[in-house]
């Protein structure tokens, strides 16, 4: 990832609580996985063992690519 690479939100939370952001993004996460379809997404990094729970509770193969200290990207194949 380029270090000119910015992420913003569509709508501002009402919290700066890094728990709250990370709950949302796990969220989305898992409702684009359970629709079976193929997923590529950047996630926190504080969120990868997360996803890969998430990816293994939905028996969803995944490649994960580190991209900074911050940044993950995660590949999830087409599934169930």
């Amino acid at each position: 990832m380029s270090s000119d690479a910015s992420f913003s939100l569509v709508l501002a939370f009402d919290t700066d609580d890094p728990e709250f952001t990370r709950g949302v993004e796990m969220g989305r996460f898992w409702e684009q996985l359970k629709t079976g379809e193929s997923v590529d997404q950047t996630i926190h990094a504080t969120n990868a063992e997360m996803a890969m729970r998430a990816c293994e509770a939905l028996e969803r193969e995944f490649t994960a690519e580190a991209l900074d200290d911050t940044w993950i990207e995660l590949h999830v194949a087409e599934g169930a």
